[in-house]
């Protein structure tokens, strides 16, 4: 009887719950996902993912670890860097403490990162950015350089480094872009402006390079559940504007860097995928 009361009492705080939610966002929607396991198809590989302490790089450094791979997450925090190595706790997954935005030291971490992945780095993952939530109106020159050098001038000579160091050792390796699907839509704002440019960089390098035997992709999310846009999908994923009516959850994202990432798409080039919801269609 007591535990019949308690069940239904839990059940009514979760209906109260969700019209909390209703009242606040529109809607309520919730997010399982499906994640595949490939047998250790990135073993032997050793990956380095810029911005990787939090969100969609997080998200990719672990499924990467869980498929054998060596990672070396970057970011400018270090304080967040432990904090994702100790929570993810695989001897596995190394940390450096690197503005990707500051070309000056772009030689000198790049030979460190190599070195903490145990001699060699078979991917790179430009994911670091940022995303000033301010107007075409509002828009700062302090604003603007920010955001190009870090999400656009960062990959850009990244790209060129790891590119010479394969170069040099005649061989290749895969560049995977993180861009957005605002670089699929009008540009307003430094932020699609920078996107924009990735997506362009990544058909342009995907040409350049490949018969150096160095893949190039990317990926486009939507609106994705992270610290940076302030989204929880575990607390309420919906949103009104893709069709799909929410959010993506990092680990969907994730599911797509790894397929990229592995021997599986090395006959896609150049190409960036869009997991946007939809959202990019009705643009």
């Amino acid at each position: 009887m007591i535990i019949g009361i308690k069940k239904r009492l839990g059940q009514l705080r979760n209906v109260i719950c969700a019209i909390r939610k209703i009242a606040r966002d529109g809607g309520v929607t919730y997010v399982n996902v499906a994640q595949l396991s490939c047998g250790g198809v990135l073993k032997g590989k050793s990956a380095l993912i810029t911005g990787g302490s939090r969100g969609i790089g997080l998200e990719i450094a672990k499924k990467f670890l869980a498929e054998g791979a060596v990672v070396v997450i970057t970011g400018r925090n270090a304080e967040h860097l432990k904090a994702a190595c100790k929570a993810i706790d695989n001897p596995a997954l190394r940390m450096i403490v690197w503005d990707i935005s500051d070309v000056s030291q772009m030689k000198a971490k790049l030979e460190d990162s190599i070195a903490l992945a145990g001699g060699t780095i078979d991917i790179v993952v430009n994911n670091a950015g940022v995303c000033p939530l301010v107007d075409f109106w509002e828009t700062t020159e302090e604003m603007w350089d920010s955001t190009i050098n870090t999400n656009a001038k960062g990959p850009f000579f990244l790209s060129q480094a790891i590119s010479k160091y394969w170069t040099g050792l005649g061989r290749g390796g895969k560049i995977l872009n993180i861009a957005s699907a605002g670089g699929f839509v009008g540009a307003m704002t430094p932020y699609r402006m920078s996107k924009w440019g990735l997506v362009g960089l990544t058909r342009g390098l995907g040409l350049l390079l490949f018969p150096r035997r160095i893949i190039v992709n990317g990926i486009a999310p939507g609106m994705t559940s992270s610290d940076m846009l302030g989204f929880d999908a575990d607390d309420n994923a919906y949103a009104h504007y893709p069709p799909s009516n929410r959010v993506a959850r990092a680990e969907e994202i994730a599911e797509v860097a790894l397929f990229l990432a592995s021997d599986a798409a090395n006959y896609i080039v150049g190409q960036t995928v869009i997991c946007d919801g939809g959202y990019s269609l009705k643009c």
